[in-house]
């Protein structure tokens, strides 16, 4: 809900307070204000609601324990997921418009986000046909070496950007999908913390809905949603299998 108000806002944001010719941000815009004091106030929200997590509840040993993986449910939404994302990795080579050679940034962002898709798909399935196996280690860390790259690319197109308003919220997108993925690695680790993984999940999810009322190519847009079914689907799995700590 929050992150449905925070793209709108967003929307009336892009619609109204940016100037149609220079694409420039009105300064001291009514709505960018409302929209940053929205985002400061779930992000309020959702650190108290962590920080009880993580002072009264505990999860149990595992990754399936505490995630409560269905055998069937679990492995077919994301690898759902992953090929909704890997299509939109396709968009993104075909937005290029070139065949060969792909410039070695837009190469190296096609080749990860392709194993990003791909790895969340099986490491789903992986996690029910063999838990103990290795390749849940590597399988688990892809995706956040891939929007970790991503950072850098948002950040090598607005170098000369002055505008900051017009990419942060995307970056904080990225942000945090990447902290969201690594506290996830976290729990194959046998490094669980609960409380910073649900307060990024809800964070990435929250800043990549506002993130899609930019304007952007349709490929972005497809990756951004499969975070954000990442996202709300770890997140709520992982609240339901919360345990109270012991007294």
């Amino acid at each position: 809900m929050a992150g449905a108000a925070g793209f709108y806002i967003r929307l009336v944001e892009r619609m109204n307070a940016y100037d149609a010719q220079t694409g420039l941000p009105e300064r001291g815009a009514t709505i960018s204000y409302v929209l940053m004091a929205f985002s400061v106030a779930f992000l309020l929200v959702i650190l108290v609601f962590s920080i009880r997590i993580a002072t009264k509840h505990k999860v149990p040993g595992g990754f399936e324990n505490a995630f409560g993986t269905d055998p069937i449910v679990y492995p077919v939404t994301f690898t759902i997921i992953g090929l909704f994302w890997f299509v939109g990795t396709v968009l993104y080579y075909l937005d290029l418009n070139i065949l060969w050679p792909v410039p070695v940034p837009d190469l190296i962002f096609i080749v990860l986000s392709a194993l990003s898709a791909t790895s969340i798909a099986f490491f789903a399935i992986e996690m029910f046909q063999d838990p103990n196996h290795k390749s849940k280690f590597a399988l688990s860390v892809v995706p956040s070496i891939f929007v970790c790259f991503w950072l850098i690319v948002i950040y090598r197109k607005n170098a000369s950007n002055p505008v900051l308003l017009s990419y942060c919220y995307q970056c904080l997108a990225v942000i945090s999908s990447a902290l969201g993925f690594y506290f996830t690695s976290g729990f194959v680790y046998n490094k669980p913390a609960p409380g910073k993984a649900v307060f990024f999940y809800s964070a990435a999810a929250y800043f990549c809905f506002v993130t899609l009322a930019d304007d952007q190519a349709i490929s972005i847009k497809f990756i951004v949603i499969a975070l954000i079914a990442v996202n709300i689907i770890h997140s709520s799995m992982l609240i339901k299998n919360l345990q109270w700590k012991e007294s």
